[in-house]
């Protein structure tokens, strides 16, 4: 590239001005409120905004997202600029209850300074639930510009463990590392090769804790085998599960790890 091709690109990038990444506010139907289009799911990577609005009006940027029933989801915030001002008190990220509006949950900070913040949640009921996610309360407020942005992804953090069996001679011990900086609260189904929810349990994990259970602690798992999944309030990868399938008159040892889904 010669220097006037260089010069004249460098002019029509000063002239142009920063361009706004969030087409969801400009859009007829916006994502101002609750009766957003926009709605996240499992590998959801968006970059948006908090540009001021008419009035003039501070952003918010509103999401749907559905949890499936008995598992468990994270959205996290983060690759903010600097004008937003990102605190503890600002920019705030909230899980609303889509039926009322109310603020069901809060977020927490990832780091010590807050500039990231995620939610992570369970769903332990046999049905799906829907909620709204909202990004508010940018610290620059009628101030903000285009250039004012923040990334938001969204991740499915249901563990499934493809394999358990308690039936013959073996037995199942299920081994569960939580390699977080966080507590994790988790609900733990237990499934019938054909689906049928045989066993649930819960388990509370503080971070860099291992826990060790003999599945065959649970009567109703008594000769049976099957698969499990695990919802969890963790973030994304911070709960590390195995099942170990012992043979006691062999020796013999069936390792099955726990996966997440992926990207």
């Amino acid at each position: 590239m010669n220097k006037t091709t260089f010069l004249g690109l460098a002019l029509a990038l000063v002239v142009a001005g920063p361009a706004t990444a969030d087409v969801w506010d400009t859009a007829t139907e916006s994502d101002n409120d609750s009766n957003t289009d926009n709605e996240l799911m499992h590998g959801s990577e968006q970059v948006h905004d908090l540009s001021v609005q008419a009035g003039p009006l501070a952003d918010q940027d509103w999401y749907r997202i559905t949890t499936p029933a008995q598992s468990s989801f994270e959205v996290v915030m983060d690759g903010t600029t600097g004008d937003l001002n990102v605190s503890f008190d600002e920019s705030q990220l909230d899980r609303l209850d889509a039926a009322t509006s109310a603020v069901i949950q809060d977020h927490s900070c990832v780091g010590s300074a807050c500039f990231s913040k995620r939610l992570s949640w369970r769903n332990t009921t046999a049905s799906a639930v829907l909620d709204n996610i909202r990004v508010s309360a940018a610290g620059c407020t009628t101030a903000c510009t285009a250039a004012d942005q923040y990334r938001i992804r969204a991740q499915e953090t249901t563990v499934g463990v493809s394999r358990f069996n308690n039936a013959g001679a073996q037995i199942t011990v299920l081994f569960s590392q939580n390699v977080s900086d966080v507590t994790i609260n988790g609900n733990y189904f237990y499934w019938a090769a054909n689906g049928t929810l045989l066993q649930t349990g819960t388990l509370t994990i503080n971070p860099h804790q291992l826990n060790v259970f003999v599945t065959t602690l649970f009567p109703a798992l008594q000769g049976q085998g099957g698969s499990i999944t695990i919802a969890h309030d963790g973030p994304y990868g911070g709960l590390n599960v195995k099942s170990v399938a012992l043979e006691p008159s062999t020796g013999f040892s069936f390792d099955t790890p726990g996966t997440y889904k992926g990207f």
